[in-house]
This record gives structure tokens, sequence and C-alpha cells, in this order.
């Protein structure tokens, strides 16, 4: 997708009130603030720096000037950076919640947590939003040679570069890594813009009927604590807005069987996609099997266009073979559609492989198995 497209996608979601920060963390001088900026012009979103506004949330949460003192006395910067790490997390929180639709940055102490509690706590707030990690290099010692005339500061008995960069903290919770090294933030900018999809957070799964989309998608939904949206339970209220009836759909079952009833159901199968797909955002949404199939090339080309900007569809198939696949769901229904059992038909359709972004086998793996295959491929 294009930059200026994904810009434009940005642009219509922003006053949609689920739409989450795109945050950028990362140790000090590694351009957040630059980059941030840059990114929130493109995108014509405010620009959030948390590090500099995140103190007005500490006091919510017992912070303590004299305590912060006591802290520098005991410790120095070892100890000051243990003591605001509560009010760190909290300050994330709330940033959070009171600045959606933003490009955010994140002070170098507010990603990196070593208290294991603090660090679910910060995990669970970030899990939805697009967090971007900057790196100077993907070596890591060469990212401190770049960076250690920029801060000596000692914390933990480390170089505080170091510390950041080395920390089990910034990887964990990143989504998104960019290596700054010989790149103006011009092009750090286009780089994010070009893998960052607005609707990244949004998973649609393919596939012939029994192929596991609802079992998987209700995992999926679980383990990244988003909504599971199914086609299959909201079709009916978009088919009755263009013309369905249950009582037409009788009459077709009674002269033509299943076949002439799928026919029936392409003519609002298109519509039912644009209105899902407008009405739901940040969530994992199953098709029904025939929401990815068309044989005309009018509405396939749509569809095409209606998914474009979605990264994560993610076909299901049982088997590479498709022989062996078709074979597999044999059992689960033996419909006959246009001459041929339904799930041969939908199976070998190219619709499917021309809309999926991602293909996932499902034989001889768990539902769970294959919920971690998919998250491994996004």
């Amino acid at each position: 997708m294009s930059t200026s497209h994904q810009s434009r996608a940005f642009k219509n979601r922003s006053t949609t009130s689920s739409e989450l920060p795109i945050l950028l963390i990362g140790t000090r001088s590694v351009g957040k603030t630059t980059v941030g900026k840059l990114l929130a012009s493109e995108l014509e979103l405010p620009f959030i720096d948390l590090g500099e506004i995140g103190k007005k949330y500490w006091q919510e949460s017992g912070y303590d000037e004299q305590l912060l003192d006591r802290a520098w006395e005991n410790d120095r910067a070892n100890g000051v950076y243990h003591y605001l790490m509560p009010f760190e997390a909290q300050a994330i929180a709330r940033g959070i919640a009171e600045h959606p639709n933003c490009v955010m940055e994140l002070g170098a102490l507010q990603s990196v947590f070593d208290d294991d509690e603090l660090f679910q706590q910060v995990s669970r707030v970030l899990k939805p939003c697009k967090v971007v990690l900057l790196l100077p290099s993907e070596d890591l010692e060469e990212s401190l040679e770049i960076l250690k005339e920029r801060d000596r500061v000692i914390i933990n008995g480390m170089e505080i570069n170091e510390h950041f960069i080395k920390h089990r903290s910034n990887y964990n919770l990143a989504k998104y890594t960019f290596y700054t090294k010989d790149k103006t933030p011009e092009q750090t900018r286009e780089e994010i813009l070009a893998q960052i999809d607005p609707k990244a957070s949004d998973i649609i799964l393919i596939g012939a009927m029994g192929a596991g989309k609802s079992t998987i998608g209700k995992l999926l939904a679980q383990k990244l604590e988003l909504p599971q949206v199914s086609m299959d339970r909201l079709r009916w209220k978009y088919y009755t807005e263009v013309g369905w009836s249950k009582e037409k759909q009788k009459e077709i079952a009674d002269k033509e069987g299943f076949a002439g009833v799928y026919r029936y159901w392409k003519q609002f199968d298109l519509y039912a996609v644009e209105r899902l797909l407008d009405e739901h955002q940040d969530c994992v949404i199953d098709f029904g099997a025939g929401h990815s199939i068309y044989e005309d090339d009018e509405e396939g080309e749509r569809a095409r266009e209606l998914l474009a900007p979605y990264t994560n569809v993610v076909l299901l198939l049982p088997s590479p073979d498709l022989a062996e696949s078709v074979a597999l769901l044999h059992e689960r229904n033996q419909l006959i559609i246009n001459g041929m059992e339904l799930n041969r038909f939908l199976i070998t359709h190219p619709s499917n492989c021309e809309l999926a972004t991602h293909v996932v086998y499902t034989k001889g793996k768990t539902a769970t198995e294959t919920r971690d295959e998919i998250l491994q491929h996004l």
C-alpha cells in the first residue's frame, strides 16, 4: 500500500473512539521525538510526549517529591529509577486513556520495567497499540557506540543506554522495530508508514465450511484481548437491508435446493462484507465460507479493493494438497453447488488465494497450535 494511501486510511479512521495511539519507544536520543512529530504531521494526528506530561498523572498514585529526593540521596539514579517505576506505569495507562488518535512518544524510563508485575501491567495496556521500537542498528554493540557520547548516566551498575537497549522490556513490548542508522528522519517515517497498516489489529479469517474459522477466531480474540466478529451472526441483518427475505429463500430452496439458495445469497454477500468492515474495527473477524468467493469479475475486484488495506487476511486450509483438503472436509458437508461438491468448489476456487495475505494449514495441529502459528505470521 502506498504511503499516501496509508495516511488517508489513518485519517479516515482517526475519529473512531476505539483507535489507540502509535507509540514510539526506545532509549534517549534515538530520534523518537523527531520521527514522532514527522509521523504526526503526515497523518494529521496530535503528537504527545508522554515523558513530558507524565508527571501530572503521578500525583494520582501517591507520588511524593520528598521521597524522590530521598531515593536520590540513598542510591542516586538507580534509586530514582526504581522509585519512579510505579508512577510511570500509571502515567502510561492514564496517558493512553486520555489521548487516543495520536502519535505518542514514551520516555526511555517508560518502556523498561525490572518489576515483573509492573511490566505485565504495562504490557496489558500496550497490547492493542501499535508499539514501535527505534534503534540505531540491528547490532546492539553498534547501537551503543552510536549513542555512547549522548549519555553517561550509570544505572544498575550499567551505562544508561546499555541498560535501556539491552533490557527485555523494549523488545517484549514492541510490535515493530526500525533501525535509524544512515537514514534521515523522513526516511524512517516512510519506512514506518510502509509497514504499519492502520488496520493491522484486524485479523480476517477466510476459508471453506468446517475449516475452523470460528474456533480459531475465538482463540485469537481471547489471546489478543480483541472482540470476535462472526459474519454468520450478522449476515442476515445486512442481507435484509438490501432485500433478502426468509420467505424468498425458502421458496428458492424448495425449487432449486442449496445451489439456488447459494446463488440467492451471492447478490447480498459483497454488501455484507462492506457493511461488516465499515462497522467493526480492532477485532478478529471470521467470514462465512462464501464471503471470500466471487465468480463475477467486477465483484471479485471490489472484494480485493475492500480487503486491500488489511494485511492480516488468513486463509485456513487443512493441507497444502487441495485434494487432501477436500477429502478431510468431505464428512462435514457434501452439499452440491455448480455441479461440484461444495467444499471442493470453495477450496479450489481462486478467490480465496487472491484475497489472502497468509495461508495456514491445520492438519495435525490443535486449534491452539494453529492460533499460535497465525500469530507468528502476523
